[in-house]
Protein backbone atom coordinates (compact mmCIF):
# COMPACT_ATOMS: atom_id res chain seq x y z
CA UNK A 1 0.00 0.00 0.00
CA UNK A 2 1.37 3.17 -0.85
CA UNK A 3 2.02 5.84 1.60
CA UNK A 4 -0.62 8.52 0.17
CA UNK A 5 -3.34 5.45 0.46
CA UNK A 6 -2.39 4.94 3.83
CA UNK A 7 -2.15 8.30 4.94
CA UNK A 8 -5.77 8.34 3.10
CA UNK A 9 -7.06 4.87 4.68
CA UNK A 10 -5.68 6.32 8.35
CA UNK A 11 -7.69 9.81 8.48
CA UNK A 12 -11.12 7.93 7.28
CA UNK A 13 -10.86 5.78 10.29
CA UNK A 14 -11.06 8.71 12.48
CA UNK A 15 -13.33 8.95 14.78
CA UNK A 16 -14.41 12.73 14.55
CA UNK A 17 -15.90 13.66 17.84
CA UNK A 18 -19.75 15.30 18.28
CA UNK A 19 -18.50 18.67 19.71
CA UNK A 20 -15.92 19.14 16.83
CA UNK A 21 -18.18 18.66 14.12
CA UNK A 22 -20.94 21.04 15.84
CA UNK A 23 -18.53 23.76 16.26
CA UNK A 24 -17.39 23.40 12.24
CA UNK A 25 -21.45 23.36 11.23
CA UNK A 26 -21.92 26.20 13.50
CA UNK A 27 -19.12 28.31 12.26
CA UNK A 28 -20.43 27.00 8.47
CA UNK A 29 -24.21 28.16 9.19
CA UNK A 30 -22.87 31.41 10.91
CA UNK A 31 -20.79 32.35 7.65
CA UNK A 32 -24.38 31.89 5.00
CA UNK A 33 -25.85 33.82 7.97
CA UNK A 34 -23.52 36.70 7.40
CA UNK A 35 -22.49 36.49 3.67
CA UNK A 36 -23.85 39.73 2.67
CA UNK A 37 -22.32 41.78 5.34
CA UNK A 38 -18.88 43.33 4.57
CA UNK A 39 -15.57 41.79 4.27
CA UNK A 40 -14.12 43.31 7.43
CA UNK A 41 -17.43 42.09 9.24
CA UNK A 42 -16.95 38.49 7.81
CA UNK A 43 -13.51 37.95 8.95
CA UNK A 44 -14.16 39.32 12.06
CA UNK A 45 -16.83 36.78 12.69
CA UNK A 46 -14.58 34.03 10.95
CA UNK A 47 -11.47 34.90 13.27
CA UNK A 48 -13.33 34.34 16.67
CA UNK A 49 -15.00 31.11 15.19
CA UNK A 50 -11.64 29.69 14.72
CA UNK A 51 -10.63 30.86 17.97
CA UNK A 52 -13.76 28.99 19.36
CA UNK A 53 -12.69 25.77 17.38
CA UNK A 54 -9.02 25.69 18.34
CA UNK A 55 -9.76 25.74 21.74
CA UNK A 56 -12.49 23.27 21.66
CA UNK A 57 -9.54 21.07 19.55
CA UNK A 58 -7.03 21.75 22.52
CA UNK A 59 -9.68 20.86 25.39
CA UNK A 60 -10.78 17.58 23.43
CA UNK A 61 -6.73 16.80 22.85
CA UNK A 62 -6.71 16.96 26.52
CA UNK A 63 -9.48 15.51 27.70
CA UNK A 64 -10.79 13.44 25.33
CA UNK A 65 -8.69 10.25 25.20
CA UNK A 66 -10.16 8.72 21.91
CA UNK A 67 -9.52 12.08 20.43
CA UNK A 68 -6.11 12.65 21.52
CA UNK A 69 -5.16 8.71 20.50
CA UNK A 70 -6.91 9.36 17.00
CA UNK A 71 -4.90 12.78 16.50
CA UNK A 72 -1.56 11.10 16.88
CA UNK A 73 -1.40 10.00 13.26
CA UNK A 74 -2.30 13.46 11.81
CA UNK A 75 -0.15 15.99 10.22
CA UNK A 76 -0.22 18.84 12.44
CA UNK A 77 -0.34 22.20 10.66
CA UNK A 78 1.45 25.31 13.07
CA UNK A 79 2.02 24.88 16.79
CA UNK A 80 -1.07 23.80 18.21
CA UNK A 81 0.10 20.78 20.71
CA UNK A 82 3.60 20.64 22.44
CA UNK A 83 2.91 17.81 24.51
CA UNK A 84 1.50 14.64 22.91
CA UNK A 85 1.24 11.19 23.53
CA UNK A 86 3.63 9.15 21.01
CA UNK A 87 3.23 5.86 22.40
CA UNK A 88 0.60 3.71 23.76
CA UNK A 89 0.77 -0.07 24.75
CA UNK A 90 -0.30 -2.81 26.88
CA UNK A 91 1.89 -6.03 27.68
CA UNK A 92 1.68 -8.90 29.68
CA UNK A 93 2.80 -12.18 30.93
CA UNK A 94 3.07 -14.02 33.55
CA UNK A 95 5.79 -12.17 35.53
CA UNK A 96 4.34 -8.49 34.79
CA UNK A 97 2.01 -6.28 33.51
CA UNK A 98 2.93 -3.38 31.91
CA UNK A 99 0.53 0.20 30.66
CA UNK A 100 2.65 2.63 28.58
CA UNK A 101 1.73 6.05 27.95
CA UNK A 102 4.98 7.77 26.54
CA UNK A 103 4.75 11.34 25.53
CA UNK A 104 6.76 13.38 23.10
CA UNK A 105 7.09 17.07 22.27
CA UNK A 106 7.11 18.61 18.81
CA UNK A 107 6.16 22.20 17.36
CA UNK A 108 8.43 24.21 19.60
CA UNK A 109 10.11 25.68 16.39
CA UNK A 110 13.13 24.27 17.79
CA UNK A 111 13.92 20.58 16.07
CA UNK A 112 17.21 19.59 17.83
CA UNK A 113 15.49 20.51 21.26
CA UNK A 114 12.73 17.88 20.43
CA UNK A 115 14.73 15.43 18.79
CA UNK A 116 16.99 15.20 21.82
CA UNK A 117 14.29 15.45 24.54
CA UNK A 118 12.04 13.00 22.53
CA UNK A 119 15.45 10.52 22.59
CA UNK A 120 15.60 11.48 26.12
CA UNK A 121 12.55 10.59 27.17
CA UNK A 122 12.45 6.96 24.85
CA UNK A 123 15.66 6.27 26.52
CA UNK A 124 14.76 6.74 29.89
CA UNK A 125 11.12 4.84 29.91
CA UNK A 126 13.19 1.99 27.74
CA UNK A 127 15.66 1.59 30.78
CA UNK A 128 13.28 1.99 33.48
CA UNK A 129 10.96 -0.51 31.45
CA UNK A 130 13.68 -3.07 31.28
CA UNK A 131 14.99 -2.43 35.21
CA UNK A 132 11.02 -3.06 36.19
CA UNK A 133 10.97 -6.04 34.46
CA UNK A 134 14.51 -7.73 36.07
CA UNK A 135 12.41 -6.73 39.51
CA UNK A 136 9.51 -8.79 38.22
CA UNK A 137 11.56 -11.64 37.46
CA UNK A 138 13.95 -11.64 40.60
CA UNK A 139 10.53 -11.43 42.30
CA UNK A 140 9.13 -14.25 40.94
CA UNK A 141 12.12 -16.19 41.73
CA UNK A 142 12.29 -15.53 45.10
CA UNK A 143 9.02 -16.69 45.35
CA UNK A 144 9.08 -19.57 44.60
CA UNK A 145 12.76 -20.23 46.27
CA UNK A 146 10.95 -19.34 49.46
CA UNK A 147 8.73 -22.70 48.72
CA UNK A 148 5.95 -20.37 46.68
CA UNK A 149 4.05 -21.76 43.40
CA UNK A 150 2.93 -19.47 40.29
CA UNK A 151 -0.23 -19.65 41.84
CA UNK A 152 1.00 -17.80 44.54
CA UNK A 153 2.46 -15.35 42.19
CA UNK A 154 1.07 -12.22 41.53
CA UNK A 155 2.45 -10.29 38.91
CA UNK A 156 3.85 -7.11 39.03
CA UNK A 157 1.87 -4.03 37.64
CA UNK A 158 3.92 -1.56 35.77
CA UNK A 159 2.81 1.65 34.98
CA UNK A 160 3.76 4.72 32.96
CA UNK A 161 2.07 8.07 32.42
CA UNK A 162 2.55 11.50 32.41
CA UNK A 163 0.87 14.74 33.30
CA UNK A 164 1.19 18.67 31.99
CA UNK A 165 1.71 20.62 34.73
CA UNK A 166 2.03 24.16 33.43
CA UNK A 167 1.71 25.50 29.72
CA UNK A 168 1.69 28.61 28.02
CA UNK A 169 3.26 30.69 24.92
CA UNK A 170 6.64 30.77 26.60
CA UNK A 171 7.24 27.45 28.76
CA UNK A 172 5.76 23.90 29.48
CA UNK A 173 6.29 21.79 32.23
CA UNK A 174 5.34 18.01 32.94
CA UNK A 175 6.07 15.00 34.78
CA UNK A 176 6.66 11.46 33.87
CA UNK A 177 5.35 9.16 36.22
CA UNK A 178 6.62 5.39 36.71
CA UNK A 179 4.99 2.90 39.28
CA UNK A 180 5.38 -0.51 40.17
CA UNK A 181 3.64 -2.55 42.82
CA UNK A 182 4.67 -6.04 43.34
CA UNK A 183 5.89 -6.79 47.48
CA UNK A 184 5.57 -3.19 47.98
CA UNK A 185 4.33 0.01 45.73
CA UNK A 186 7.54 2.12 44.74
CA UNK A 187 6.88 5.25 42.39
CA UNK A 188 9.35 7.78 40.47
CA UNK A 189 9.31 10.74 38.15
CA UNK A 190 11.46 12.37 35.54
CA UNK A 191 10.48 16.15 35.30
CA UNK A 192 10.74 18.54 31.82
CA UNK A 193 10.79 21.89 32.40
CA UNK A 194 11.12 23.55 28.83
CA UNK A 195 11.57 27.13 27.82
CA UNK A 196 9.95 27.30 24.08
CA UNK A 197 10.95 30.37 22.82
CA UNK A 198 14.50 30.31 23.60
CA UNK A 199 14.58 26.21 22.78
CA UNK A 200 16.27 25.22 25.75
CA UNK A 201 15.78 23.00 29.44
CA UNK A 202 15.56 25.50 32.54
CA UNK A 203 17.29 24.94 36.04
CA UNK A 204 16.60 26.32 39.36
CA UNK A 205 18.87 29.11 38.61
CA UNK A 206 16.74 30.06 35.17
CA UNK A 207 13.57 30.58 36.92
CA UNK A 208 14.19 31.39 40.60
CA UNK A 209 17.42 33.27 39.77
CA UNK A 210 21.44 33.79 41.04
CA UNK A 211 20.18 32.81 44.91
CA UNK A 212 18.11 30.07 43.89
CA UNK A 213 19.65 28.13 46.79
CA UNK A 214 19.19 30.23 49.59
CA UNK A 215 15.62 30.37 48.35
CA UNK A 216 15.09 26.94 48.16
CA UNK A 217 17.33 26.26 51.08
CA UNK A 218 15.06 28.41 52.90
CA UNK A 219 11.77 27.01 52.52
CA UNK A 220 12.44 23.79 52.32
CA UNK A 221 13.35 23.91 55.91
CA UNK A 222 10.80 26.23 56.77
CA UNK A 223 8.14 23.96 55.60
CA UNK A 224 9.83 21.13 57.08
CA UNK A 225 9.65 22.27 60.21
CA UNK A 226 6.04 23.63 60.04
CA UNK A 227 4.92 19.90 59.17
CA UNK A 228 6.88 18.30 61.68
CA UNK A 229 5.07 20.52 63.94
CA UNK A 230 1.74 19.70 63.06
CA UNK A 231 1.98 15.82 63.17
CA UNK A 232 4.88 14.89 64.83
CA UNK A 233 3.22 11.48 65.11
CA UNK A 234 3.78 10.76 61.16
CA UNK A 235 5.91 13.62 59.62
CA UNK A 236 8.89 11.68 60.49
CA UNK A 237 11.58 13.59 57.94
CA UNK A 238 15.30 12.28 58.69
CA UNK A 239 17.53 14.43 60.20
CA UNK A 240 20.61 16.05 58.69
CA UNK A 241 22.68 13.01 60.27
CA UNK A 242 20.43 10.82 59.46
CA UNK A 243 20.89 11.89 55.36
CA UNK A 244 18.07 13.75 55.32
CA UNK A 245 17.68 17.73 53.50
CA UNK A 246 20.53 19.85 54.23
CA UNK A 247 20.05 22.07 51.61
CA UNK A 248 20.04 21.47 47.41
CA UNK A 249 23.60 20.17 45.61
CA UNK A 250 22.96 22.31 42.48
CA UNK A 251 20.37 24.50 40.27
CA UNK A 252 19.63 20.82 38.56
CA UNK A 253 17.74 19.75 41.34
CA UNK A 254 14.11 17.83 41.04
CA UNK A 255 11.61 19.82 39.89
CA UNK A 256 8.21 21.33 38.11
CA UNK A 257 6.14 24.32 37.37
CA UNK A 258 2.65 23.78 39.00
CA UNK A 259 -0.32 25.15 37.42
CA UNK A 260 -0.15 28.60 39.70
CA UNK A 261 3.26 28.99 37.41
CA UNK A 262 5.36 28.02 41.19
CA UNK A 263 8.41 25.91 41.60
CA UNK A 264 7.46 23.00 42.97
CA UNK A 265 10.94 21.18 44.91
CA UNK A 266 10.23 17.60 44.25
CA UNK A 267 12.27 14.41 46.67
CA UNK A 268 11.51 11.35 45.52
CA UNK A 269 10.48 8.25 47.59
CA UNK A 270 13.44 7.53 50.21
CA UNK A 271 15.24 10.56 49.69
CA UNK A 272 15.00 13.16 52.81
CA UNK A 273 11.75 10.94 54.40
CA UNK A 274 10.87 7.38 55.38
CA UNK A 275 9.21 5.55 52.28
CA UNK A 276 6.29 5.49 53.96
CA UNK A 277 5.66 9.53 53.33
CA UNK A 278 6.10 8.77 49.46
CA UNK A 279 7.33 11.79 47.01
CA UNK A 280 7.94 15.01 48.92
CA UNK A 281 6.86 18.63 47.36
CA UNK A 282 7.57 22.09 48.39
CA UNK A 283 5.96 24.74 46.43
CA UNK A 284 8.35 27.84 46.59
CA UNK A 285 6.37 31.08 46.47
CA UNK A 286 9.19 33.22 44.54
CA UNK A 287 7.25 34.52 41.28
CA UNK A 288 10.06 33.07 38.79
CA UNK A 289 11.97 35.25 36.49
CA UNK A 290 10.87 33.91 32.94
Amino acid sequence: MSILKKAKQTYNLIEIPQELGYVVNRAVHENKVHKRESMRTWLKGATATLATTFALFVILLNTNESFAKAMEDVPIIGSIAEVFTVREYKEESEVELIEAKIPAIRNTGNTDLENRINYEISSKINEVLEEAKQRAEEYKNAVLATGGTMEDFIPTQINIDYEITYQDEKLISFVITKSESFASAYQEQYFYNIDIQNGRELNLKDVLGEEYKEIVDTEVNKQINERRAEDEENNLYFTAEEGGFSGIENEYQDFFINEDKKVTIVFQKYEIAPGAMGIQNFVIPNEIII
